[in-house]
């Protein structure tokens, strides 16, 4: 069972990617992303998204 869906905007994002860039995604996401999901630790700073609120 799929514990993941991949959404058309991840997918026309990743067609615009140069080779170049889509190998060292590919990279990253199976020696970080994948490592720190089988730990079941937070994701590592680096692999975080960083977030700014809007002043209210």
């Amino acid at each position: 069972m799929p514990t993941f869906q991949t959404l058309p905007r991840f997918t026309a994002d990743l067609q615009h990617l140069t080779a170049a860039q889509r190998r060292r995604f590919r990279r990253v996401v199976l020696d970080a992303f994948v490592p720190d999901l089988r730990t079941g630790r937070q994701f590592r700073p680096g692999l975080r998204e960083t977030r700014g609120f809007a002043d209210s």
